[in-house]
């Protein structure tokens, strides 16, 4: 089925504010979930929408809450999301941590008890298009085995970071697992295999039975995914590890937050985030550092490759192609995404979505 994006932002949105949650917010977590979509990152588009309506409807997110600056010492802030929708307050942490860089350089805000957020690059591009170097990244749910571990201890932890460049924000956006559970998720709904070293089973040894991992995961059944690097220290498995704990320590203990093997509860999420930015213009003149950024990334792209057949690639070149590409020809859900949107419409009383131009 294709489907417009702006189509698909509407009936994301009208979706939660079904289940309660504010227009604002609704409007904002639909804009993330469908740029997703957009960039070709469909493991974190709108197969993610039934998680935020069901967690909406059961109470474990709060719609109707406001994130608030709890601690404030000028150029480091804490926010609280109060248990809502991780959009909106990763979203309200990131634009804080703009202001506070444009008036002081530079400026880091941590948050504490919020929820999934999306794609991490959503949040540094919109820094960097506000003239910042940023980072964000966030803690989940223990997936992932840290180097030498037999069981998950760290979750997907994604790291991102953009900076503006004269052609548009450079941003890099990965999990620091070799894979995330949503490209595994896609994969079966693909019904695409999934490679060998990716993921280990309860006795340590690589599993690639994508039904059996996905609910392993989710059921905390001794499953794991493996830190960048993969298993042991042969291919730098300790230094994905590395990255990962770095994650947890920004979201969890240094946000007052909690980490991963204690994020969910009966109650909710209690995820924590981090976002740092750099204001270009303490460093220099803003045009002239987006404008040696460009030449950077121009000269890495004209490498001459290893396979002439496949061009040198930069962060965010292959989300920016799809991205037009599905702009204007609609953007494809497959049939278990277009299943499921249909049973949210049904559960919320709304109208189903609809194929773009005729198109199933």
């Amino acid at each position: 089925m294709i489907v417009g994006a702006a189509e698909l932002s509407a009936f994301a949105a009208t979706a939660l504010r079904a289940t309660g949650a504010s227009g604002h917010d609704a409007d904002l977590t639909a804009e993330v979930l469908v740029a997703a979509d957009l960039a070709g990152v469909d493991s974190h588009g709108v197969a993610r929408l039934r998680r935020y309506v069901e967690g909406l409807r059961e109470g474990t997110i709060d719609g109707l809450a406001s994130p608030e600056v709890v601690r404030d010492h000028g150029a480091v802030a804490v926010v609280d999301a109060h248990n809502g929708l991780g959009q909106p307050a990763l979203c309200f942490a990131m634009d804080l941590a703009v202001e506070r860089a444009r008036a002081q350089g530079v400026a880091a805000v941590a948050v504490r008890r919020s929820n999934h957020i999306g794609i991490a690059g959503w949040y540094t591009e919109r820094a960097a298009r506000a003239g910042m170097f940023a980072i964000a990244t966030t803690n989940a749910t223990p997936q992932v085995a840290p180097s030498g571990a037999g069981e998950p201890m760290f979750g997907t932890d994604p790291i991102s970071y953009a900076v503006p460049s004269t052609d548009g924000p450079l941003c890099f956006d990965a999990a620091t697992s070799i894979v995330p559970r949503g490209k595994l998720e896609r994969l079966r709904r693909e019904g695409r295999p999934m490679r060998p070293g990716w993921a280990v089973g309860p006795d340590g040894e690589s599993a690639t039975d994508i039904p059996a991992v996905v609910a392993g995961l989710k059921a905390r059944a001794g499953f794991a995914l493996l830190p960048l690097g993969g298993l042991g220290e042969e291919y730098g498995g300790h230094k994905g590890s590395g990255l990962g704990l770095l994650a947890e320590l920004l979201c969890g203990p240094l946000a007052g937050a909690r980490w991963s093997k204690h994020t969910y509860d009966e109650s909710g999420a209690g995820l924590g985030q981090f976002v740092l930015c750099l204001d270009l213009g303490a460093l220099g003149e803003p045009d002239v550092v987006a404008g040696e950024v460009h030449r950077l990334a121009a000269e890495v792209r004209s490498a001459r490759p290893a396979n002439p057949e496949v061009p040198v690639r930069m962060p965010g070149d292959r989300r920016r192609r799809s991205a037009r590409q599905r702009a204007a020809d609609g953007i494809p859900l497959l049939p278990a995404v277009v299943t499921d949107l249909a049973k949210i419409a049904a559960l919320t009383g709304i109208r189903p979505l609809q194929a773009k131009d005729g198109d199933g």
